[in-house]
């Protein structure tokens, strides 16, 4: 919960300097996130192999095992965001262009997502290293980690933005650059524990060089992951696309909201992480019902916690908003967001920690399936439904303008976690997935 709060004032630093730029200024994160969340959650897919493999080893008691699978994992991971790092650098235009940026936030986007990329090998470093400490049980370490890359950010965040003292006045392009600076940061920290015996995992160069044996285990557990994380990304960006449609006032309204709500998920993506290693080491160990206890458990914990939070935002959200930026229109649509989101953010974090459990002891591939319809088959054909006037060959639609994308977005979390459930009581996720 600790790290997940840092990852929310990560990213609302950046969304308050911005907003006092404008709402183009701020609009610029909006349009290039969702293409970096694609190359992102490709990584965090592939990691939640490390997870699955050295969760399960450890709680079988095979150490060496687990150091083994997360040497691979790390490797593959280096390799795969030097490609990706080269793809978006060059294509970054057509993806902007691809998901209707608006005209007037296009070339900050273009700056802010350019620079971003550079950094990806880092991003992809510091995401290896912390799944596979998740693996191991270790939260901590990855968390005063956090710290450091947040405190970097925080500091240069102005400085690049405003240009005070000697720093140059970039604007969108400092907050990029500062972004950029801190990740890498996170990335260099975490290679040296990994490499100099400072943490559980201990990797050397040799560790890397990738076995065919473990390849296989690493892409038939991280490749529904991917394919499930990547296709919610894609989600995201023609979720966007649809916002877009209804102008600049809704794109930062989405922007700055989006970056609120994260507050909420302060505790879901805190017990989901938590249920993501206990469960898988409760499985490797043969411990079902424990496991199963686990998820119970963080669910009920959990929901209580966000039901308390999203209240407090739909009670202040329009004084939230105020916070953020000084232009009404947005001040208002932004509270209209927060409202109707808010209310249904809690069976979110029920299929959330569902999710993760899943994936923990390795079955992605249910775990692909039901992430895949809850944005896909629920969310993004939800909100198309209301808020267009006629969807392409269902030739129907509610036209419902921005506020039918708000309402889409909120009835997906309900029925999303409702068909988690039902997976759940099959009691086909208990089954180990790792092998000699």
């Amino acid at each position: 919960m600790v790290s997940s709060s840092l990852h929310v004032s990560f990213n609302i630093v950046d969304t308050f300097f911005l907003g006092q730029l404008g709402k183009t200024e701020v609009g610029a994160p909006a349009a290039a996130w969702p293409i970096l969340f694609v190359f992102i959650s490709a990584g965090m897919g592939l990691a939640t192999a490390g997870v699955a493999l050295v969760a399960q080893h450890m709680g079988a008691g095979n150490r060496k095992r687990a150091n083994e699978a997360a040497g691979q994992v790390f490797g593959f991971l280096i390799m795969i965001s030097v490609v990706f790092t080269i793809v978006g650098f060059l294509l970054a235009p057509q993806f902007l262009k691809w998901v209707q940026t608006p005209t007037d936030v296009y070339p900050f986007a273009l700056s802010y997502l350019r620079i971003v990329l550079l950094s990806m090998p880092f991003i992809y470093s510091y995401t290896a290293f912390r799944f596979l400490l998740k693996g191991m049980g270790d939260m901590v370490t990855p968390v005063l980690i956090k710290v450091v890359f947040v405190g970097v950010n925080l500091v240069l965040d102005p400085l690049l933005i405003f240009g005070i003292g000697f720093f140059p006045e970039w604007g969108v392009t400092g907050a990029a650059t500062a972004t950029s600076i801190s990740r890498v940061t996170a990335g260099l920290v975490g290679i040296y524990l990994l490499f100099n015996d400072k943490v559980e995992i201990k990797l050397s160069l040799k560790d890397l060089f990738l076995k065919l044996r473990w390849l296989k285990q690493i892409v038939s557990i991280g490749a529904p992951a991917t394919v499930a994380r990547v296709m919610t990304a894609l989600a995201f960006t023609i979720l966007f696309s649809l916002v877009a449609i209804f102008g600049e006032t809704p794109v930062a309204a989405y922007g700055i909201g989006r970056r609120i709500l994260h507050v909420i998920t302060i505790a879901i993506w805190g017990f989901a992480d938590a249920s993501m290693s206990m469960v898988g080491q409760n499985i490797g160990a043969g411990r079902t019902r424990r496991a199963e206890t686990v998820i119970k458990k963080a669910i009920l914990v959990s929901s209580a916690i966000m039901f308390s939070i999203a209240a407090i935002i739909i009670i202040f959200r329009t004084s939230i908003m105020e916070a953020f930026i000084d232009d009404v229109p947005v001040i208002i649509e932004g509270a209209r967001y927060l409202a109707i989101y808010s209310i249904s953010i809690a069976f979110f974090g029920i299929f959330r920690i569902f999710d993760s459990s899943y994936r923990g002891t390795g079955h992605t591939v249910p775990a692909m399936i039901l992430e895949i319809f809850r944005i896909w088959g629920l969310r993004l054909f939800l909100s198309a439904l209301l808020a267009l006037p006629s969807l392409p060959l269902l030739n129907v639609g509610f036209d419902m303008g921005i506020l039918g994308v708000w309402i889409g977005m909120a009835l997906s979390n309900p029925i999303a976690a409702g068909v988690s459930y039902l997976y759940f009581l099959t009691g086909k996720w208990k089954r180990k997935t790792i092998r000699d």
